[in-house]
């Protein structure tokens, strides 16, 4: 019986670790496929950076009114605040008796 148990132990032990074999799984093989594909996606166009010639575009007066007004349209006026007006007690069609329409 102890020669059963002693070829019985190693033979489990070699079969449970058969199932861990080292091979790559598809999740490990395509790691970060979708990532490199989005960025490739949302790339307008992919030889940009083979160009080194300056980037031209507004000069900077022009660029600072841009932006001024930018931020301008962020800013409320001084006199302008909002009031909410909330309806508390009898007020007619916010009832709720339990009837159909108010």
């Amino acid at each position: 019986m102890r020669t059963i148990w002693r070829l019985a132990i190693p033979a489990a032990l070699l079969a449970a670790t058969a199932g861990c074999a080292c091979r790559e799984t598809a999740m490990e093989r395509n790691y970060g496929a979708s990532y490199k594909m989005e960025i490739a996606n949302q790339t307008l166009d992919p030889e940009a950076s083979q160009n080194l010639q300056p980037v031209t575009g507004m000069e900077a007066p022009e660029a600072a009114k841009v932006y001024e007004s930018y931020v301008k349209g962020f800013e409320k006026p001084a006199g302008s605040v909002q009031t909410y007006i909330i309806p508390i007690g009898d007020g007619g069609s916010f009832s709720n008796n339990g009837g159909g329409s108010p």
